[in-house]
């Protein structure tokens, strides 16, 4: 599980930037056990600087910063995660094969390269220069960084806003629940990017994929992506004239510091596939439920907003009985809530 956790932003944002405590749990993030030992990640993530870029270990997890233009950080994400990577890129075959699905390999890299041609100029270049730099193989580069629109993937959040929370600021908790077939669980690290003339974030990530499935910026908009697995609205289940959504969700935190500005980013932007999206600033959260026809929003209900893998607004939902749901929702009725109970 990973939580985010923020204090209230001070006045001058952009020189200051918002007070936080980003805990990373990357042991819990798969819900597949305790953390790796220090000294066996070190083995596969070895400390490295190359231009502004580095790698190095805080708290014994591995954390990696990469800053400036698209093609220098492309460029330092090759240098400083190659070989993890090359690794870390097997799995999305390896997940067509335990599937069964291994026939239509080929189609998914087609219909992932065509997705990626669609995102925004910026990831685009990085990703060239990070495979470029790296030698990885661009099928296996192309699949990964569309996962989200291959594979439905398990998770749950739960988004306490100040009014609910010890802390005085909102609580934004996550999990994932999916499949690592032996290589996610060794591979996980925190990465931290400073792109030229955006928004710098955090997010809990693995080498070659350069998009965001959990994260938080530094205005302290943190966000978690959920999978859904059918929608009400007869919207197709993939929209080839989509972005990939792990791209938009890197680019919410690249561009924008509210709820109310990653709606509109979400509501201008054609989404490729079925998605929950739970966003939270310093001051409210969100779940923004997605569809390549529609956005629909779902605020908290007495400052307590859970999230699981269905669709719960008029016209999208299609089964709303969730045993996780009903869990964190009895959170509605209890005491105020802290860092130790969203880890619970």
């Amino acid at each position: 599980m990973s939580t985010s956790h923020f204090n209230k932003p001070s006045a001058n944002l952009t020189q200051e930037g918002c007070r936080f405590v980003l805990q990373l749990l990357l042991g819990l993030l798969l819900g597949i056990g305790g953390m790796d030992k220090a000294s066996a990640r070190e083995q596969l993530f070895q400390p490295y600087k190359h231009g502004l870029g580095e790698l190095r270990y805080i708290g014994g997890l591995p954390v990696v910063q990469l800053e400036g233009t698209p093609q220098e950080i492309g460029e330092q994400h090759a240098a400083l995660l190659a070989k993890p990577a090359v690794a870390v890129l097997k799995y999305p075959k390896k997940l067509f094969v335990e599937s069964g699905a291994e026939k239509v390999w080929p189609m998914a890299v087609g219909v992932s390269k065509r997705l990626l041609n669609q995102a925004p100029q910026r990831y685009r270049i990085e990703l060239a220069a990070a495979a470029q730099h790296a030698d990885l193989d661009g099928d296996e580069v192309a699949v990964a960084n569309t996962l989200l629109e291959m594979r439905r993937l398990g998770c749950s959040t739960l988004i306490v806003e100040p009014a609910r929370s010890q802390t005085d600021g909102p609580l934004l908790g996550r999990n994932f629940d999916f499949p690592s077939l032996g290589l996610l669980e060794k591979f996980n690290l925190v990465m931290i990017v400073r792109p030229e003339g955006h928004h710098a974030f955090a997010a809990v990530g693995y080498p070659g994929l350069i998009g965001v499935l959990s994260g938080m910026n530094d205005a302290g908009l943190a966000l978690a992506t959920l999978d859904v697995y059918e929608a009400g609205n007869k919207s197709p289940q993939l929209e080839l004239t989509g972005v990939p959504l792990l791209l938009v969700f890197r680019q919410i935190l690249e561009e924008c510091t509210t709820v109310d500005e990653a709606e509109a980013l979400l509501k201008r932007t054609q989404a490729t596939t079925w998605a929950n999206l739970a966003v939270c600033d310093c001051e409210r959260g969100a779940v923004f439920e997605i569809t390549p026809t529609e956005v629909a929003r779902r605020d908290a209900s007495g400052a307590i907003l859970p999230c699981t893998n269905h669709f719960r607004e008029e016209g999208l939902a299609v089964n709303t009985q969730c045993w996780r749901y009903d869990s964190l929702q009895s959170a509605v009725h209890g005491a105020k809530l802290d860092i130790e109970d969203i880890h619970q």
